[in-house]
């Protein structure tokens, strides 16, 4: 109950502060401002005693709440307790509006600064009150009796533990990856408001300087948000990548690619003045593109083609996230209309040079901008397919492939080029001898990559352009070091998604597969490694939901050795039907070697022979005897009993001396695996039991069907089964390089960040 009147309480106060705020731009309106801004301070409180409340019954168990039985247990560490705070949609609201609370002050704070505070604020603050009343619709706070009221449970009924959190989920990135992602989500919201604000006092120049740095700090906490995912999937997932392109990941791609292109654009507008009707725009898409972001994953419309997507909402909710988006989107095309002559006066019509700066970044955001709609247009398929009655298919990851890799060639090969031009003025020939060095530098690179194996088209020139914007950025990075240290974020971010680029494109070109079938203590070879399976050990024996195997690999070569994990799991939250899977890393500087699990089995250790008709081997335990197939007669009358095949194979056994004489092996056979329990006789005039264990069937050629025999010595019991642990090894050189350019990328946006507070004290010509 407590909750539901927080969350009621939220959109009272939030209601009030929008409309007080919004209706205080105007002089003499001083008491509404004071009643806006106490009203958000009441709402911050009701939010977060809100996100307290809910926690606090997290953490005690208290599964009356239908949202805490079906995201916790009492099984769960506490820090996947807390996670399960936002694991859910109504959880995830819950944070998204805790995050934008707070975001808020500190816009409150600043706005006040400069003028903007009644508009910006009512803008932001119409945000959270949405949010807010989405989970009255979608509420944490609804009682199991309530959810399930066809079952006539008692009120006040509590079931003795929650249903927990998703296996593929409790991975400690999911305390840290989540909140990442939402600070990003509600730092664009601060373009989306500036840039409304700005349309309504038709500021479109004094905008920019305030937007900036909230979009630089967006971006680099979007980005690290979006990368940590990728690390998480890398690391749990098994499928041995970080980027699959599913619909859900892309949709939190978008808004990063706009809020990247909104600040180069930014960039070319505080040189030039140009591009004002990009900028707003811009400014508007990046939080447009999170809603709809948020549509996508929360509405249960992709729910059939992604991985991650949420289960639908219901009606009221879909409906309301749709109107969520066409408000927001209304608004901005509504002023956007309304001040267009504005902007057009405003921008003037000076042409912009060939060989200028400005042409080459604004160029490169073109182009940023021209993948982000492809992305755009590729995530949208399954929705607009449905809606026009096709198929509901996500579209070929070869085809994000394709056009990215086209994409990132200019857009780094502009980006090298920018470095050594000019703002406002430039000469094609003051450049080209400037180029001579990075060209010939690259070339010299791909060349050497090239007779390394590299021999696609697109990834040799895409690697030329990483190799030439990664030597120019590094040219300016030393040459800045000393003279412009504040403007050394630009050039450590552009060296960071060199990195990410070249990362990408070694480790998935270079990278390798095999598979390797180890019994404990065996060694195999594969890439140049030596693995051992040394066996396994049970983990987290605490719980009693699970039952959680560390299979240990030992891989060596030349002298030093490592150790990878690959983990097998059987879980209550499947109800132990299938295994989950999680890959082992073994990590070195200039590679990783992945080991993702496949297969556990019990096998016996018996000599065997596989053999097709009328083959002949040398029993294992006895060279004195040769074996041999003579034909497989499958019995009429018990041909099939249930899963069962019933099969008699022929064999001849020839002693050393020459004597001859045949048998028939009865096999009652698995018609799934074709595998059999031995049934033994025994080899006359010898110490040997011979048994036909498995079929090997080959049904294009049944010529190549072959018989598998076992051999044990006569009236010794079977040796204990083995364990079998099957895995794929793949090699991974310079993956590393893609965490190292997240890590660039992120910390070059905010380093960009330290020129900007001091800013309207400064020349714009000092940068």
């Amino acid at each position: 109950m407590l909750g539901k009147v927080l969350i009621y309480m939220t959109v009272a106060f939030s209601g009030i502060s929008v409309l007080a705020y919004l209706f205080s731009d105007k002089k003499g309106r001083d008491n509404l401002l004071k009643l806006g801004v106490f009203s958000y301070y009441a709402m911050t409180f009701t939010v977060v005693a809100a996100c307290i409340y809910l926690l606090s019954n997290i953490l005690a168990h208290n599964f009356q709440f239908t949202y805490i039985w079906e995201y916790s247990s009492t099984e769960l560490h506490d820090y996947f307790l807390v996670a399960s705070f936002y694991s859910g949609q109504q959880g995830s609201f819950m944070l998204w509006m805790l995050m934008l609370t707070i975001i808020g002050l500190v816009i409150n704070y600043r706005t006040a600064r400069y003028g903007y505070q009644s508009l910006s604020m009512g803008i932001f603050t119409s945000i959270i009150f949405f949010l807010a009343v989405i989970l009255i619709f979608k509420s944490p706070f609804d009682y199991v009796w309530e959810t399930f009221a066809a079952e006539n449970l008692e009120v006040g009924f509590m079931p003795v533990n929650g249903r927990g959190l998703n296996p593929i989920l409790q991975n400690y990135w999911i305390t840290i990856h989540p909140p990442i992602l939402f600070i990003g989500y509600s730092m664009m919201a601060v373009p989306y408001t500036y840039a409304l604000t700005a349309l309504i006092k038709r500021d479109y120049k004094g905008w920019i300087d305030k937007v900036m740095p909230w979009t630089l700090f967006g971006a680099g906490i979007l980005g690290l948000g979006i990368m940590m995912g990728g690390y998480w999937a890398y690391e749990t997932l098994g499928w041995g990548g970080f980027w699959a392109w599913d619909p859900v990941e892309n949709s939190s791609l978008i808004p990063w690619m706009i809020a990247v292109g909104f600040i180069h654009t930014l960039l070319v507008q505080r040189r030039t003045n140009g591009l004002v009707k990009t900028n707003i725009a811009l400014g508007l898409l990046t939080f447009i593109f999170v809603v709809y972001a948020t549509f996508l994953t929360r509405s249960g419309i992709l729910g059939d083609t992604s991985v991650h997507s949420f289960v639908t909402p219901g009606a009221i909710v879909y409906n309301m996230l749709i109107l969520f988006q066409v408000i927001y989107l209304g608004l901005g095309i509504f002023y956007m209309a309304t001040r267009w002559k504005d902007m057009t006066a405003y921008v003037g019509k000076k042409a912009i040079s060939f060989a200028s700066k400005e042409y080459s970044v604004s160029l490169g955001a073109i182009v940023f901008l021209a993948l982000a709609a492809i992305v755009i247009m590729g995530t949208s398929w399954p929705a607009v397919a449905e809606l026009f009655g096709q198929e509901k298919v996500a579209v070929d990851i070869s085809n994000y492939d394709k056009f990215g890799s086209i994409f990132a060639v200019i857009f780094l090969i502009l980006n090298g080029i920018s470095l050594y031009q000019r703002w406002n003025s430039g000469n094609i020939s003051d450049i080209f001898g400037k180029l001579i060095i990075p060209t010939g530098a690259s070339v010299v690179l791909v060349a050497v990559f090239y007779f390394m194996g590299l021999d696609n088209l697109n990834f040799i020139l895409l690697t030329f352009a990483a190799f030439f914007s990664l030597i120019t950025n590094l040219e300016y990075l030393i040459r800045n070091v000393k003279s412009n240290p504040k403007s050394l974020g630009a050039y450590i971010a552009h060296i960071g998604l060199v990195f990410l680029i070249l990362g990408a494109v070694i480790s998935g070109v270079y990278s390798s597969t095999k598979q390797v079938r180890l019994k404990t203590n065996e060694t195999k070879s594969a890439f140049g490694y030596d693995f051992t399976f040394v066996g396994y050990n049970q983990i987290e024996t605490e719980f009693k939901d699970r039952e959680k195997f560390k299979y240990n690999i030992k891989i060596e070569k030349n002298g030093s050795s490592g150790m990878a994990s690959p983990i097998v799991y059987w879980s209550d939250f499947n109800e132990k039907q299938s295994p989950f899977l999680e890959p082992g890393v073994y990590t070195k500087l200039e590679k990783d070697i992945y080991l993702s699990p496949k297969a556990i089995e019990a096998e016996s250790d018996l000599p065997r022979v596989a053999l097709r008709k009328d083959d002949k081997a040398t029993i294992p335990l006895d060279t004195n005897l040769m074996v041999s197939v003579k034909s497989f007669v499958m019995d009429k009358n018990a041909a099939f009993s249930g899963n069962s095949v019933v099969l008699n194979t022929v064999v001849s056994i020839e002693h050393i001396d020459g004597t001859i004489f045949s048998d028939t092996l009865n096999s009652l056979l698995d018609a799934t695996s074709w595998e059999a329990q031995p049934s033994w006789k025994k080899i006359a005039d010898s110490e040997v039991e011979i048994a036909m264990t498995k079929l090997i069937r080959d049904v294009d050629n049944i010529h190549n069907t072959r018989a598998v025999l076992s051999f044990k010595e006569a009236g010794k019991p079977e040796p204990a089964l083995v364990d079998v642990f099957t895995f794929d090894v793949s090699v991974k050189p310079f993956i590393n390089l893609v965490w190292l350019g997240t890590l660039a990328v992120t910390a070059g946006f905010f380093l960009a960040l330290y020129k900007y507070p001091t800013k309207n004290k400064k020349n714009i010509a000092e940068e």
